[in-house]
């Protein structure tokens, strides 16, 4: 459905390199899975990038606000339906595999299956007796069909989840993909008839909940047809005890942070500022969501269970050098979100959005910026995940929690959506410091910091350059020129850095053999700026 729906992310996410020493077949097999996911994730985001434009214009910033902030209930309610579930279940069944015990991961299917209908049953009984308490204000006379809609929607989608992680876990990752780009195709005649004919709020609701529920209906006949059946049937003791701290680290790790990840900025907003606010900062997450996802999603949805079945396989050595290779990609990925973010933002949001949304123009930047220059800490989260180091996240989550609450009650109520941002950038700080520090205690692979601050600098020279190019052409398509530039500055100079390992550069290599003769012009033009030296791999 719409890409304002705050799924709980696919967290962790993959650089679905390997290392030297794997098999040529078995780097075939990530490329193809990474590729599957991408695709897939770009038509999804694509269409709930229309679906976000269209409702936008018909109910304008305030109605819109009022949208955002039921979607983002949905959300949240999703994450406390799932908690630990989809992770845990990704990450057993790939090991579990890995391992050369399908039966047992059968088994886990069926038994955390099992745990995700009583999860939802006790999430949305909560909400419905919390809702009739509370009685938000956003809703007004509707409190009665919104909150079935939410049901509905929660209870589609957080099902749809569970069974989207199962499958990632067994390596297939066709369901989720077809079932996401099918439901979006269906949904959108629904989000731009409603449009047309100017309708309210609710209907947009309503089509959001039909959205989730065609959703999880075609993600299960796919499931039938692709994966393997849960089985009913006993889990080795060893790993019912993992399992069952796993469940308890992380489904505290999730529930805590699912008030880290903007709850706490949507919640004062909508309390101390305005319903505008909340719109402004729901398209600012969309946008920066959708930008990590159309430059990394492949890496992110594939790096838990590849990580997960080396470390089943050949342990905590060989998921550390995925983390390395992980972390070189994600920086490289980061840098292109923050310049391309700050180039193009000002002409995008006006183009697709209008001119009553030029207000959130700071925002989306910002957190763009953020968003990629950190998102290095997803490879650490997925290699703490896999190493069974959960109480390691437990831990930095608390205590980015707390400097999230802080820095909230501190900044939103005078400040408002810039309070919002504020605070959005100290939460992400602290969360990041705290990963690094205790990744140095759990390993002794450090960050790339040489190649990382070389690669920094050819960022800003491409973004300076893209940006002044950019607002001294007089068209609001003047992005596309700087777009270009900064390409054209970005590709080469992180060749002519030495970035790249003669590994990363054969895998680059393979890729464009796949994207037919422009790839191929590509990586000739780069391959003559490739010294012969090649750099180590880190």
């Amino acid at each position: 459905m719409s890409a304002m729906d705050v799924m709980p992310d696919k967290a962790p996410d993959l650089v679905a390199k390997v290392g030297k020493k794997e098999p040529r077949s078995r780097r075939m097999e990530v490329l193809r899975s990474v590729t599957i996911v991408s695709v897939a994730t770009y038509i999804e985001y694509a269409l709930g990038l229309v679906f976000s434009i269209w409702i936008a214009r018909a109910l304008g910033p305030t109605e819109f606000g009022r949208y955002a902030f039921t979607i983002w209930l949905c959300g949240w309610l999703i994450i406390c339906s799932n908690h630990a579930l989809t992770t845990s279940s990704t990450k057993f069944i790939a090991e579990a595999l890995g391992a050369g015990e399908p039966g047992v991961a059968a088994h886990i299917s069926h038994r955390l299956g099992q745990y995700q209908h009583l999860s939802s049953f006790i999430v949305l009984s909560l909400f419905v007796i919390g809702t009739f308490i509370i009685r938000p204000t956003e809703w007004n006379h509707l409190l009665l069909p919104v909150t079935v809609l939410v049901i509905i929607a929660v209870a589609a989608k957080a099902g749809y989840g569970m069974l989207a992680a199962v499958a990632t876990g067994q390596e297939r990752f066709e369901p989720e993909a077809i079932a996401a780009v099918l439901a979006g195709v269906l949904g959108l005649p629904l989000v731009i008839g409603a449009a047309l004919l100017h309708q309210g709020v609710l209907t947009f609701i309503a089509i959001f909940a039909i959205a989730s529920l065609t959703l999880n209906l075609i993600n299960r006949v796919l499931y039938r047809w692709y994966c393997q059946p849960y089985v009913a049937g006993p889990i080795p003791e060893a790993i019912a005890t993992r399992l069952s701290r796993h469940l308890r680290l992380t489904g505290a790790l999730v529930l805590l942070g699912s008030f880290k990840g903007s709850t706490i900025e949507v919640f004062l907003l909508n309390t101390f500022s305005t319903s505008a606010a909340v719109g402004f900062f729901a398209i600012a997450a969309t946008l920066t969501r959708g930008a990590v996802q159309l430059f990394s999603v492949g890496l992110t949805s594939t790096l838990l269970p590849y990580m997960a079945k080396s470390f089943g396989q050949h342990g905590q050595e060989h998921a550390a050098r995925f983390l390395s290779e992980a972390t070189r990609f994600y920086w490289a990925v980061g840098i292109a979100i923050a310049g391309l973010g700050l180039v193009t933002t000002p002409d995008i949001v006006t183009l697709m959005y209008g001119n009553r949304y030029v207000e959130a123009i700071p925002a989306i930047e910002a957190t763009l910026v953020l968003a990629g220059l950190l998102l290095i800490g997803n490879g650490i989260s997925a290699f703490q995940t896999v190493v069974d180091r959960q109480d390691d996240r437990v831990r930095i989550t608390v205590v980015a929690l707390v400097a999230n609450a802080i820095l909230g009650i501190v900044l939103i109520p005078p400040l408002g959506l810039t309070g919002a941002v504020l605070t959005y950038a100290g939460t992400r700080f602290t969360d990041l410091g705290l990963a690094i520090y205790y990744l140095r205690r759990a390993t002794t692979g450090g960050l790339p910091i040489a190649l990382m601050s070389r690669l920094f600098a050819v960022g800003v020279v491409a973004t300076a350059s893209a940006w002044l190019l950019t607002i001294n052409i007089p068209s609001r398509w003047g992005f596309v020129a700087g777009v270009a530039l900064f390409v054209l500055i970005y590709l080469p100079g992180s060749v002519l850095v030495r970035y790249w390992s003669a590994e990363d550069f054969r895998l680059m290599g393979m890729i464009g053999n796949r994207l037919g003769p422009p790839g191929r012009l590509l990586m000739r033009g780069l391959g003559r700026l490739q010294s012969t030296r090649m750099p180590p791999s880190p």
